[in-house]
This record gives structure tokens, C-alpha cells and sequence, in this order.
């Protein structure tokens, strides 16, 4: 299983900005990525995109809901226009000496501003299974999950924007 801390863009040089946020409508840990200067931007071809998500300038808000199976990377361009959802599966979403971070299970999900879903790195999931890196239960919680989310903003993609936009907004304020 692979352990991933919030300050761990190791591409170039950024700043980071962590919250914790206690509110109705969310509760766990938000990090702010500012990416500061690359050395190779990351560059998406796929059927559904092909462009940049990670570049001088760029953002990446980070996501790490309390009691809850996944993590959320929000990536932004130079303009801080969105450009998709990543979805990490996790075992674990905690905090380490004030830093958040995950135990990923592989399995991700990305939906693009458009509504559109991919999902990456079964093969990852599966290969993790046989060599015994996780348990059936970690596998089939990792599907489980990817499911609730597709369910939950397959149709309703407004309901993402607009906690993104709540998440996003708490750097821009003296809250």
C-alpha cells in the first residue's frame, strides 16, 4: 500500500497550505498545491481530454474527508479554471505531525469537468491482491467506494462544484 502526504507534489517547487475544516457540509483536512515551477509539465491524452494538469501556476486543492474511503485532488490551470476530479480509494485518510495524508488503494477515479469518468489503475488493484499488499476486503472496498461515488456525482455533478468552490473559497478567506 502506498502511503501519500498532502505535501507531496515532488514536481518542482510549491507552497503549501493546510486546513482542517470543521463545518455541516464537510469535515477532515484541505491542502492548497501551489505550484510554483516544474521541470516537465504533465501532459493528458486520453479519448476524453488531452491537455495539461499540472504546470507552472497550476493549483491542486486536496481533499481529506474525515470517516470516508477516498481522497480528492482538484487540479487547476494558470487561470484557476477547473479541470478534473481525481479520486484516490483509500484504506486510510490521516494526519501525521499536522500533515494529512492517505494509505491509497490503487484504484482511482477521475471525472472531468464535462461529467465524464475514467477509471485508472485496476490493474494496480489486482496486482496488489495477488501479491498480498491488501486484503480481499481492501479490494472489494475500493470497488464499493468507487461505486458510491459514481452514484453520488454521476447525475449531480453540481453537488461536486459546489463543495469544491466551499472547499476551494476557505483559502481566499480570514475564516
Amino acid at each position: 500500500m502506498k502511503k501519500r502526504f498532502a505535501n507531496g507534489v515532488k514536481e518542482g517547487e510549491n507552497e503549501y497550505f493546510i486546513k482542517q475544516i470543521n463545518e455541516d457540509y464537510f469535515k477532515g483536512y484541505i491542502c492548497l498545491v501551489k505550484i510554483k515551477n516544474v521541470k516537465h509539465p504533465w501532459i493528458i491524452n486520453d479519448e476524453d481530454y488531452s491537455g495539461c494538469i499540472l504546470d507552472e501556476n497550476y493549483e491542486w486543492l486536496e481533499i481529506y474527508p474525515d470517516n470516508e474511503k477516498y481522497a480528492i485532488t482538484v487540479m487547476y490551470d494558470d487561470k484557476k479554471n477547473l479541470i478534473e476530479w481525481y479520486f484516490d480509494m483509500v484504506k486510510l485518510n490521516g494526519v501525521e505531525n499536522g500533515i494529512p495524508y492517505i494509505d491509497d488503494l490503487y484504484l482511482d477515479l477521475v471525472i472531468r469537468r464535462n461529467g465524464n469518468q475514467i477509471i485508472l489503475d485496476e490493474d494496480e488493484l489486482e496486482e496488489a491482491l495477488n501479491e498480498k499488499d491488501i486484503t480481499k476486503d481492501d479490494f472489494d472496498m475500493a470497488y464499493r467506494t468507487m461505486r458510491e461515488i459514481q452514484n453520488k456525482y454521476g447525475d449531480n455533478l453540481d453537488d461536486l462544484i459546489e463543495l469544491t468552490n466551499k472547499l476551494y473559497n476557505k483559502f481566499n478567506s480570514e475564516e
